[in-house]
């Protein structure tokens, strides 16, 4: 029987940790195999996309003149950058490890991602064992967050939970899921109209209680 703690689901980038640059460099070594030297995408242009789907994130990867060979580039450059962040992996957020224990006295934590199938798992090294309990991402679902938040909470038997993320994207689905959205301001986007907001990653414990008390 799983415990009645209730639960934090948190998006990943932007808000557990920061890979922009790393994506970046992995599209880009992709992208200059097929079309030449001046390919180039930024991290402020990841930073930009994070929390899309997959096919829109795709759509801004393919050049203008992309010929038929653009589904072979797409599905390389997703599949690059998962083997690119096993061995380049992203940043943590200052205070990060100390504030999530702290959190997972009160609260069971989740991942939740718009990502491919092996992405979280690039993540999941820099954690404890058994900090984070779960995950599930568009790579599983193949459907929107809102549904991967459903699947999740079903999954883990997950009666009470908050959504963790730092774009509007993350909080329109959160809303479909209905539950609270908590917006991660330290990340990469804005959010409308949030239950919470924490401009700093230390600030989620009191953010968090207020949101969601814990038992």
């Amino acid at each position: 029987m799983f415990g009645m703690k209730p639960a934090l689901i948190f998006d990943l980038d932007g808000t557990l940790w920061d890979s922009s640059e790393v994506v970046a460099e992995s599209w880009n070594m992709v992208g200059r195999r097929y079309y030449g030297p001046n390919y180039f995408v930024s991290g402020n242009d990841v930073r930009g996309l994070m929390g899309k789907t997959m096919h829109e994130i795709g759509v801004f990867l393919t050049p203008p003149n992309a010929g038929p060979e653009k589904e072979a580039f797409l599905r390389e450059c997703f599949s690059y950058e998962v083997v690119y962040l096993g061995d380049h992996p992203g940043n943590l957020f200052p205070e990060e490890l100390q504030i999530l224990h702290e959190l997972s006295q009160k609260y069971r934590l989740f991942i939740v991602s718009n990502c491919q199938n092996g992405y979280i798992e690039n993540f999941m090294p820099l954690m404890p064992e058994g900090l984070i309990e779960g995950f599930l991402c568009f790579g599983d679902t193949h459907k929107p967050k809102n549904f991967t938040i459903a699947a999740l909470m079903e999954k883990y038997q997950i009666e009470a939970a908050a959504y963790i993320g730092d774009t509007a994207g993350d909080e329109s689905t959160t809303r479909l899921a209905k539950i609270p959205f908590i917006h991660a301001a330290y990340g990469y986007g804005k959010a409308l109209s949030p239950d919470g907001v924490a401009h700093r990653f230390a600030d989620l414990p009191l953010i968090c209680e207020q949101v969601l008390p814990p038992l």
